[in-house]
């Protein structure tokens, strides 16, 4: 997910009824939109309907899953989709800014979560007699509300003041991606990037914390200490939701060094490819599109998959993920510390 960084003086629109790489484009925003839409309206549906459903780490995904809809929506499926295929917009420039501009806050929004993620599975590990006070329905349900209710008031907030000094974001059909507005005193100073990566670098750091203490567990239970059935069962449940983070995590990090990439392609290059090749600018449409659109997409599209696979009342997978009921939250009752810590990871 990144802006390009690239305008021309000499713009023209291409349509995808002129322009084959537009009309692929095209093709490529609605098939990847439309499946992403579907995928985590799934999951919306079931947290809505199964009361078993509704624990601290499913509402985090509901959450998540409830942006990526609206960002598919209302910027692909709405903006760039439609843009593409006609050659020009359908709304006005205000109003293209801003549904841009929402997907970026819910963006970012779903980059907190993988902090709230990665401290949830700590917590149960490190801190399971404080994870109903810490990590509980309750306390998670009030830090996303806060998260999002800052989100969007700032996406407001910024919408304004892009109105009063006429500055607005738009997509670019000559480079098949989202690009402020390229005038100087519309100059933007974009923080992003970094909000990404210090998010990334302290997940990981987390995540690792928490791999190890259960790679440790593992060992000491497998050292002399057999587990009963039930026990194991626990235990592979809860590696399983692990990795379902892992995976999910991972597609930021593909947005991430995609979009590293983009900023620090050379522009000198990119203009001397455009100027002498005729293929220049189609490569280069082609590389914005990839960076700046495409696995922007992808990252929310194959997230609601991943959680969908990974969902016990969705996944055909589930016979082989799911041998148990997740449980999520502290058991009732006197039980041993440490299936006391399995039985609430996740």
């Amino acid at each position: 997910m990144s802006s390009s960084l690239f305008t021309s003086d000499s713009y023209q629109e291409m349509d995808a009824f002129n322009d084959g790489l537009s009309l692929f484009s095209a093709s490529l925003v609605l098939i990847i939109g439309v499946f992403g839409v579907i995928t985590n309206s799934s999951i919306l549906f079931i947290f809505y309907k199964e009361k078993s459903e509704k624990t601290a780490f499913n509402l985090i995904c509901f959450f998540r899953a409830a942006s990526n809809v609206v960002i598919l929506s209302a910027t692909f499926l709405s903006v760039f989709f439609p843009k593409i295929m006609i050659g020009y917009s359908i709304y006005s420039a205000s109003l293209e800014s801003f549904l841009i501009h929402l997907s970026l806050t819910l963006y970012l929004g779903n980059e907190y979560q993988i902090i709230m993620v990665a401290l949830n599975r700590f917590c149960a590990l490190f801190l399971p007699m404080y994870y109903s006070i810490l990590c509980g329905f309750i306390p998670t349900l009030v830090i996303l509300s806060v998260i999002y209710s800052f989100r969007l008031g700032k996406v407001l907030f910024e919408h304004d003041n892009h109105v009063s000094t006429n500055c607005y974001t738009s997509f670019s059909v000559e480079f098949l991606s989202w690009i402020y507005d390229p005038n100087p005193e519309c100059e933007v100073d974009d923080n992003i990037l970094e909000v990404i990566f210090y998010t990334f670098i302290t997940m990981s750091i987390i995540n690792v914390v928490t791999f190890l203490k259960i790679i440790s567990f593992y060992w000491k239970r497998n050292d002399g200490n057999p587990m009963d059935k039930e026990a194991r069962k626990r235990m592979k449940r809860n590696i399983i939701l692990f990795f379902q983070t892992i995976f999910q995590d991972s597609l930021y990090l593909i947005d991430l060094i995609f979009t590293f990439k983009l900023r620090l392609l050379d522009f000198t290059h990119i203009l001397h490819l455009i100027a002498t090749s005729s293929s220049g600018l189609s490569t280069h449409r082609f590389w914005t599109f990839l960076s700046g659109t495409l696995v922007w997409e992808f990252v929310h599209s194959v997230d609601g998959f991943i959680m969908m696979m990974f969902n016990e009342r969705l996944s055909f997978l589930k016979k082989r993920f799911h041998p148990t009921p997740s449980i999520t939250n502290i058991p009732s009752g006197r039980q041993n510390a440490v299936n006391t810590t399995l039985s609430i990871v996740g």
